[in-house]
């Protein structure tokens, strides 16, 4: 009987070790195939597979050293394999990239200074007259950040993936339900998040839950658009800046070592995955070579009407294109003061012939439109967006004089 439930026990324990570490060990896609049905099964029994790894390798290695059960190289391996397995993602994920959806610290332009450079690119989100600029390198690793306090009365975050070179801001609500979310896996380069409300998996590119499918109701996406830094200090003398300082020594030497460890990692895979046009994990569904894989694009959807422009062609066009997505006329435009790409909604019946970063144009206050994904990667935004056009043309108002 003792030697039954040994074996039962530990093939189960090692099973689910090894589903969890090859489904939610994120940098373990580099070398393992994960398939997305897999990957959201692992996600919505994440503490099944847990808790069968750590609870059935745990009762195997009782029923051998209590009743001699099994062998002991075998006991010995497989639980330290199934410790590793288990432990390696759940640290990785929870503790590496802890998230900061209600703790983010936001600093002055002028403190930022000395971690910013002028020319470096930050992710803007604003309301009410409050502005935030998130760096790229300091927004990757918690890849969520926001305050209790919210932003200008609302409730927004960023979200950001590494993967996707994309920060997009949401409100993480559905239905009137406020959203835990954490920081689970990516699959496509682009980053999944989960409600810990629910247990359901949510894309960041949709901002739906997993079981409402990619055109259900989903959270608020909020305006969100890119500049340089110095760019941002100029527009925003007041606004506020999202730095991920690491504890000092003195203050917490366990993580500050691990928190430069991580750091390495992403190092490690960030740089080439940016730099180079190979992805680092290879879970595409889709591909399309209109362009290069790791240009840059400012893609949005207006209903199921999805398209996608380079700063390079809004430039050929005088910085301004009047376009018609969705049944909705939209202003695409390049303010090169601010060096900044921004897509608005245009309802004043008219065509607009200038307008700045901020939306005000020859046809007054623009509103931006929130579902820009920008600066992101073309291949990542074809892959969730395959029928997208690109570069759209064509005005399709009457210019009133």
């Amino acid at each position: 009987m003792f030697e039954l439930t040994y074996w039962v026990a530990l093939a189960a324990a090692t099973y689910a070790s090894f589903v969890y570490f090859r489904d939610l060990g994120d940098v373990t896609q580099a070398v393992l195939d994960v398939s997305r049905e897999n990957m959201l099964k692992a996600i919505r029994n994440e503490n099944k597979l847990v808790a069968t790894g750590l609870l059935g390798t745990g009762l195997a290695v009782v029923l051998h050293y209590a009743f001699g059960a099994g062998f002991g190289w075998v006991t010995v391996t497989l639980a330290i394999a199934n410790a590793f397995m288990v432990g390696f993602p759940w640290i990785w994920l929870h503790v590496g990239l802890r998230n900061q959806q209600n703790s983010a610290t936001y600093y002055s332009v002028e403190e930022a200074k000395d971690f910013v450079r002028g020319d470096e690119s930050v992710i803007v989100i604003e309301n009410n007259g409050e502005a935030r600029a998130h760096p790229d390198y300091h927004i990757k690793r918690p890849h969520l950040a926001g305050s209790p306090e919210g932003l200008g009365g609302e409730n927004v975050i960023l979200t950001y993936c590494a993967m996707t070179h994309l920060g997009h801001g949401y409100k993480p609500e559905i239905k009137g339900d406020k959203l835990d979310l954490e920081v689970i896996a990516q699959h496509g380069n682009n980053l999944i998040m989960k409600d810990l409300n629910t247990g359901e998996p949510i894309q960041q590119m949709y901002g739906t839950r997993e079981c409402d499918g990619r055109h259900g109701e989903g959270m608020q996406e909020w305006p969100t658009f890119r500049m340089p830094f110095k760019a941002f200090a100029k527009a925003y003398p007041e606004g506020k800046v999202f730095l991920n300082k690491i504890p000092k020594f003195s203050k917490n030497p366990i993580m500050f070592f691990f928190d430069h460890a991580v750091e390495l990692v992403f190092l490690w895979g960030v740089l080439p995955h940016d730099r180079t046009q190979s992805l680092l994990f290879n879970t595409m569904d889709h591909e399309d070579d209109r362009l290069h894989s790791k240009e840059y694009v400012w893609g949005f959807n207006v209903g199921k009407d999805s398209v996608a422009y380079t700063q390079d062609a809004i430039r050929e066009h005088n910085d301004l294109i009047n376009v018609q997505v969705g049944g909705r006329a939209i202003v695409v435009a390049y303010d090169p003061e601010f060096d900044s790409v921004g897509v608005f909604y245009n309802d004043s019946g008219s065509l607009v012939t200038s307008v700045d970063f901020r939306g005000e144009s020859d046809r007054g206050k623009l509103a931006r439109v929130e579902t820009v994904k920008a600066g992101s990667y073309w291949c990542v935004w074809v892959n969730f967006f395959p029928e997208t056009d690109l570069n759209r043309l064509g005005a399709v108002l009457e210019a009133v004089a």
